[in-house]
């Protein structure tokens, strides 16, 4: 059974980039969130993540080292991650009041 070729609205179209920024803003979170080892802040109040595993050439393939660091480029880029000032290594989950 052969689906007829349509052309989707408009608002299809921007309803469908909406969704893809949205997986892609959690699947950037819950990549460095279950791939990096978390650190507490000596206040206990924020939790760093150290990125160097997900970037380690030893132990993944170039094209996963690449599209990891790609991914951490966009989540600071986007505002979901931010970068500790003194550990360029280190990320933290950018969270409202913090």
């Amino acid at each position: 059974m052969d689906m007829p070729l349509t052309v989707p609205a408009a608002a299809d179209v921007m309803q469908h980039l909406r969704s893809a920024i949205r997986i892609a803003n959690q699947a950037v979170v819950a990549d460095v969130e279950t791939n990096c080892p978390a650190l507490r802040s000596p206040c206990g109040r924020l939790t760093w993540y150290d990125v160097r595993p997900m970037l380690d050439e030893r132990e993944h393939a170039p094209q996963v080292v690449d599209m990891a660091r790609e991914a951490i480029a966009y989540g600071i880029d986007a505002g979901l991650l931010v970068r500790h000032d003194e550990h360029p290594h280190w990320v933290r989950v950018a969270r409202p009041g913090c």
